[in-house]
């Protein structure tokens, strides 16, 4: 299940960036909620690190022109993700807190970055309007992910509360 919703996401995201124009609002993080979502599901954290490596490889190499930098910085992100778990629990506002959160720290973390290797020039408001245009279509996709999630995992005994 695990593998499906991140596969999917990680399509989704591709087919939603084609209609959806680059200085839109809504710029899609599907592949990031993703990780959010299945976090709980995992038992051994070793296994989600290597989730989140993968699916940040495969973003390089299928949605930017970079190596290794998404996957470093997906990583990063499932270590935050994990921490945030450890402190809040799996409901559904929780949940929205954390999808915001996490999309709030990689946009700085990857804005950060870009600015410091000089490839973007630094403005507060391009660096706000980018989280503002992030979160109002990611927050609505782990609405239905979780509904969705939460559906299936009464069917197959997953701990989803």
């Amino acid at each position: 299940m695990k593998i499906i919703i991140l596969i999917v996401s990680f399509l989704l995201e591709g087919v939603i960036s084609n209609f959806v124009s680059i200085n839109g609002y809504f710029a899609p993080l599907f592949t990031l909620v993703s990780l959010i979502m299945i976090c709980p599901l995992f038992d051994d954290s070793t296994n989600y690190y290597k989730y989140a490596f993968f699916s940040g490889l495969a973003y390089d190499l299928f949605y930017t022109d970079t190596i290794i930098f998404h996957a470093i910085i997906f990583c990063f992100m499932a270590f935050i993700i994990m921490r945030l778990n450890l402190v809040l629990t799996d409901n559904f506002i929780n949940i929205l807190i954390i999808v915001a959160l996490s999309i709030v720290f990689y946009r700085i973390i990857t804005y950060g970055i870009l600015v410091f290797i000089n490839s973007m020039s630094f403005d507060v408001l391009a660096l706000v309007d980018s989280i503002l245009k992030s979160l109002i279509l990611n927050l609505i996709y782990s609405m239905l992910l979780f509904i969705i999630i939460k559906k299936f995992s009464r069917k197959k005994k997953y701990v989803y509360s």
